[in-house]
């Protein structure tokens, strides 16, 4: 595809999100079902879901009409990989290939023909073109050394070109770098900015960009602030997965997160029905434009809640109010509560004397705490924290909390702050 043809595309994406909401459903459905029917001729594994579940093609006209179709999980993903789920008419070594962190103990690889991936790349550009991004923006962006990607043609003219930080630096040394750099832009894992924005307050460094973004890590309301007093601006959020790159974001509004409806048909689930506005539910995508290897109904784990107010920035792209983190993010009792993750983010943000940790569940009645002390640290932390900590979850359930002075990330670069070993099934949550 020519580099014309990106920026039309580009063009068309950033027109899309000032059409009606009713507007982009219609455009959404036609996708789905152009790509439904596909899927089904192209791809065996959902010929096979499709053929036992006694459906065809034609049977799926609306977003309602999905739960017709069985969930696809990552397992059967990777079981599928290459033959299974990568289109017969794509030719895998002329194709795009990325690979998943693997935060879930599962990786897989994900294929893109060109087309796909421009049009991907177009969907991301549009979160950062609408909060700020210029073609001439001097950006940089803090990520694993994994995804730094051979710069584009274009970007050698420092168009839309971002600089990449390693997180495999210390953070004296990326902060050093953004000073040489004076970005415009600065992007990257949520929880690699905040460690960047704590130290340039504990130094006095000042680092004024126009716009930052973060993404991968889930953000509390401290966390946010810190990052927002730190730069002077209001980090904007944004949410997806390798598997389908950008899904939904934030304006400058804040007032939840824009769905990107017119590439992804987003579904929250429980018990195989779509929850209501204000409910939790299980994300379930299908994407609408990566005919090379079709993710339909793909379920990623992540647990978010609809919402149908409007954002006042008057787009018509809907709103998702909050992700609230992953499966395996959420705590799972002897009792069968089952407690989000904000609940304890919420919690550990009044200790001062805390400066990072970790919450790992290691079964239904143990939990290990991993802090690294703040210069406010005092037993009376610890007391106080395991007090707070027993309110929560009962006496039934061990609480160990170990000092640490480094938390290991994922492999995916990713610092996740609190994860269970337990597994719980959320399509009856």
């Amino acid at each position: 595809m020519s580099s014309i043809n990106k920026l039309m595309l580009l063009r068309q994406l950033r027109k899309n999100q000032w059409l009606k909401t009713s507007e982009l459903e219609e455009l959404q459905a036609k996708k789905l079902r152009k790509i439904i029917k596909y899927a089904y001729e192209n791809t065996e594994l959902y010929h096979r879901k499709f053929r036992n579940a006694g459906i065809k093609p034609e049977d799926i006209k609306t977003i309602n009409d999905l739960k017709r179709i069985p969930i696809t999980t990552k397992s059967e993903i990777k079981a599928n990989f290459p033959e299974g789920i990568i289109s017969k008419k794509v030719d895998i070594s002329k194709s795009i290939v990325s690979s998943t962190g693997g935060s879930t103990g599962l990786p897989l690889n994900v294929v893109y023909n060109e087309k796909a991936d421009d049009f991907s790349k177009a969907v991301n550009l549009r979160s950062f073109m609408e909060n700020g991004l210029k073609f001439s923006s001097k950006w940089v962006e803090i990520t694993n050394p994994a995804h730094i990607i051979k710069k584009k043609w274009f970007q050698h003219f420092r168009i839309l070109n971002p600089n990449y930080i390693s997180t495999n630096l210390n953070v004296e040394k990326q902060i050093s770098t953004l000073e040489k750099s004076n970005p415009d832009i600065i992007s990257g894992f949520s929880s690699s900015i905040l460690l960047v924005a704590k130290k340039i307050k504990e130094y006095g460094i000042e680092i004024n960009p126009k716009s930052v973004f973060g993404t991968a890590d889930m953000l509390d309301e401290k966390d946010r602030k810190y990052i927002n007093s730190a730069f002077g601006v209001e980090i904007i959020d944004l949410f997806g997965c390798v598997e389908l790159n950008r899904t939904a974001w934030e304006c400058s509004e804040h007032s939840g997160y824009h769905m990107d409806i017119d590439s992804v048909v987003f579904e929250f689930v429980k018990d195989n029905e779509h929850v209501a506005s204000g409910e939790r539910g299980e994300i379930v995508y299908t994407g609408l434009y990566n005919y090379a290897m079709p993710f339909i109904r793909y379920a990623i784990d992540d647990i978010g809640i609809p919402t149908d107010e409007n954002c006042p920035c008057g787009r018509g792209l809907p709103l998702m109010e909050v992700v609230e983190g992953r499966r395996d993010d959420f705590i799972v009792l002897e009792d069968g509560r089952i407690i989000s993750p904000r609940v304890f983010s919420d919690l550990m943000k009044n200790f001062q004397g805390i400066e990072q940790y970790k919450i790992v569940q290691e079964t239904r009645n143990k939990i290990i705490i991993y802090i690294i002390k703040s210069n406010y640290f005092s037993q009376k932390t610890v007391y106080e924290l395991m007090n707070k900590m027993k309110k929560i979850i009962g006496e039934q359930v061990s609480v160990e909390i170990e000092l640490a002075e480094h938390i290991p990330r994922e492999t995916s670069g990713k610092l996740r702050k609190i994860t269970s070993k337990v597994k719980v099934d959320f399509r009856g949550i």
